[in-house]
């Protein structure tokens, strides 16, 4: 049997969403540089660019004068944002975020529902279809205006089958959430474990830019991460990899819900600090939540403390509670050493991180000098928050969804002269020429 040549509709798609990748990574260029960095002549990218601008991918964004050529101006291309909408669903333990969001990853719109363990996970994902359609016709989008849905779930996800295998404090059993979504919206659904997904979010819009290895730590309600080794994420045997939470920290401690024993998670997630909080609860050992609660221990629940963490929990504040100091340092003194750990087997170029805990100013500083106690070389220069924090409900959800109906297409890495370089190294490499 003969040799089959090469699809060339494959390739065409494949040069599509190396333009589209690059122009995210870049922002608007002119076609004559996007042909430099791709490797493609200037008429191949005009003409993959004009089908794109007429299928509404791409639009024109004006005219700029070079320097060196009096007259000559380029015109710039980028892509329009507004192309399609993502329906991003981000399911954890208290509440579910539901967002319409753009292909840039800016919410259109939000709506927040509780999420009930107790009921069938049916139940749950039928009230988040019909959320979702809700928001959908309030802003005026139609059926084919959604590129797909992106859900990401804590715990153990199988990604290709779209089955949540362990939800950890919601589904203990294997729930088909791809099939079950993709039946009630009609359009393709993708499913990531949360962590995962955030890198992937960070990828797509942010650090992974730059970047080809990071860490990402996420601390608040519990622990996750998730590793990216040469602008992958790694996954690892059975869709188990970077479960920092899970790293044992004690041989016979407190039973996780993951099922194991002494876990980092059953030590220092705000469930187990807000158990020893409600232990020494009163007006003279916490006096700020005793305050918040008025006096009710009942009242201090993971939502209360997440709340004063964010918006109460100051430098001089923590100075007037020695006892509350105390549970809050021993935390994340063990989540600290834990992070450290996982830095020197990795050496990663950074180490993101997220969450309720390492957002508040004064909890990230106390963890970030506990890393210096172990290793001076961790400061705030390669250990830093992520700019997408703020869109931690929606942002990983939306980007594994962009990135594999649009950016990439489904059809695989950049066909180009440079190969599988990062486009930082590209750009290196062009600047250098």
């Amino acid at each position: 049997m003969g040799r089959k040549g090469i699809n060339l509709e494959n390739v065409k798609i494949r040069n599509k969403s190396a333009i589209l990748s690059l122009l995210n990574s870049q922002g608007a260029m002119s076609r004559k540089d996007i042909a430099k960095v791709v490797g493609l002549t200037p008429a191949a990218v005009t003409l993959l660019c004009t089908e794109m601008i007429e299928d509404g991918m791409l639009l024109e964004k004006g005219e700029l004068q070079e320097e060196k050529r009096a007259g000559r101006k380029k015109v710039l291309v980028d892509i329009n944002y507004a192309y399609k909408c993502v329906i991003a669903v981000n399911i954890e333990a208290v509440y579910t975020w539901i967002t319409i969001s753009n292909l840039q990853g800016t919410a259109l719109a939000h709506k927040r529902i509780r999420t009930n363990a107790k009921d069938k996970p049916e139940r749950l994902l039928n009230e988040v279809a019909k959320e979702s359609k809700v928001l959908l016709w309030e802003n005026q989008k139609k059926q084919e205006d959604i590129l797909g849905v992106g859900i990401c779930i804590p715990g153990i996800v199988d990604r290709k089958e779209g089955i949540s295998i362990h939800a950890y404090g919601i589904w203990e059993e294997k729930v088909s959430v791809q099939r079950i979504m993709e039946e009630l919206m009609h359009c393709p659904v993708i499913v990531e474990n949360n962590v995962k997904a955030f890198a992937e979010g960070e990828l797509t819009y942010g650090l992974g830019k730059t970047d080809n290895d990071l860490l990402f730590v996420k601390w608040g309600p519990g622990v996750g991460s998730a590793i990216v080794i040469n602008n992958q994420i790694y996954e690892g045997k059975e869709n188990r990899a970077a479960e920092i939470g899970h790293y044992i920290v004690e041989p016979d401690g407190i039973k996780c819900r993951c099922g194991r024993r002494g876990c980092l998670e059953t030590r220092v997630s705000i469930r187990a600090i807000v158990d020893k909080l409600r232990d020494v609860f009163s007006e003279e050992n916490t006096p700020g939540m005793y305050q918040l609660v008025k006096g009710n221990v009942q009242g201090v629940t993971e939502d209360i403390f997440s709340y004063w963490i964010e918006k109460h929990l100051g430098e001089e504040e923590l100075m007037k509670e020695p006892v509350v100091r105390e549970i809050l340092c021993s935390s994340i003194e063990r989540m600290a050493r834990a992070v450290v750990n996982v830095m020197t087997m990795l050496s990663p170029d950074n180490t993101v991180l997220y969450g309720t805990m390492l957002e508040n100013d004064v909890i990230r500083k106390i963890f970030i000098s506990y890393c210096q106690k172990y290793d001076a070389g961790y400061t705030d220069s390669n250990i830093k928050v992520s700019e997408l924090s703020d869109r931690i409900s929606f942002i990983g959800a939306t980007a594994i969804v962009t990135k594999k109906y649009f950016f990439e297409k489904s059809c695989g890495k950049l066909f180009c002269l440079y190969g599988k370089r990062s486009w930082k190294a590209i750009i290196q490499t062009l600047l250098q020429e």
